[in-house]
């Protein structure tokens, strides 16, 4: 009982010009939802005892030092440090002055979003940024992912195991990237950009047509060689053995060809059994007649001088 408070009904009026009687049955719990790293928040809920002069209001106390002030319970106290264990102590206070402190409550452990990831680092190859950073402080709760982001509008979700990625990205064009932690109370707030970076180009496409065009017109005018020299060696060359030959067999087998004019004498034979055998190269071209053996010619005269 407070100093001077007495008990009784005729006794309230002077009850009321006492200060009030420290509160009881404090406790705390964890705000942690959409609190920033290192400013956590708890609820600390607390009563007046019995008989206790009324209080106007009250002042938490956390055991890191923070207080917060209240005209009821419960009331919320911040600025509390992440991943912290923090017990609270609550007075009351009318205009007749503050009570005693109240007995601390259980401990609670503050947890907030990440704290806030380093300015992440990246190289750059062709066609390719290699992005990487390092893990936050995770305001006492696990963080559960990454969000990475470039300023060309790229960006993605990756696990929490993963701190480095590869970005496909255009050649020869620059870019800063970001990154925030994620975990159960929400996501931190977005690093420091990268330094800008220019992405190499890729060295083939360039360099490969002007290493082409060279080698493609003399290599077309080989080809384009070929079939002249072709047509050339082999056509007229083949052809003109080809010709030759026919020419060449014509002549060599052209004993058919001549052979005809050896069969037709065989034409003559026939004439042979009606009328002279040999050819008018037998008849006399003197005129004259004769008689040989067997055989006889007319003389012009038309007579057989045989």
């Amino acid at each position: 009982m407070a100093a001077g408070k007495k008990s009784g009904r005729r006794s309230q009026a002077s009850n009321d010009f006492l200060e009030p009687l420290a509160p009881t049955g404090v406790s705390a719990s964890n705000v942690g939802s959409g609190r920033g790293f290192d400013n956590g928040a708890a609820n600390v809920s607390f009563s007046l005892p019995e008989l206790s002069p009324a209080a106007t209001s009250y002042t938490v106390t956390a055991s890191t030092g923070q207080t917060a002030t209240g005209a009821s319970s419960p009331i919320t106290i911040g600025g509390l440090p992440s991943a912290t264990s923090v017990t609270f102590t609550v007075t009351a206070s009318n205009a007749a002055g503050t009570s005693a402190a109240s007995s601390a409550s259980s401990a609670v452990t503050i947890t907030t979003v990440p704290a806030t990831p380093g300015k992440p680092t990246v190289t750059t190859q062709v066609n390719q940024d290699n992005l990487s950073w390092s893990a936050p402080a995770n305001g006492g709760s696990a963080i559960t992912g990454y969000i990475w982001a470039s300023s060309d509008g790229k960006g993605a979700t990756v696990s929490a195991s993963t701190t480095s990625v590869a970005v496909a990205q255009e050649g020869s064009t620059s870019q800063t990237y970001t990154v925030v932690a994620i975990n159960a109370n929400g996501n931190s707030a977005t690093s420091p950009a990268s330094d800008s970076i220019t992405t190499t180009p890729p060295f083939f496409p360039p360099f490969f047509p002007p290493f082409f065009p060279p080698f493609f017109p003399p290599f077309f005018p080989f080809f384009p060689f070929f079939p002249p020299f072709f047509p050339p060696f082999f056509p007229p060359f083949f052809p003109p053995f080809f010709p030759f030959f026919p020419p060449f067999f014509p002549p060599f087998f052209p004993f058919f060809p001549f052979f005809p004019p050896f069969f037709p004498f065989f034409p003559f034979f026939p004439p042979s059994f009606v009328g002279p055998f040999f050819p008018p190269s037998f008849i006399s071209s003197g005129g004259g007649c004769g008689c040989q053996a067997t055989y006889c010619w007319q003389c012009p005269c038309g007579n057989c001088c045989c």
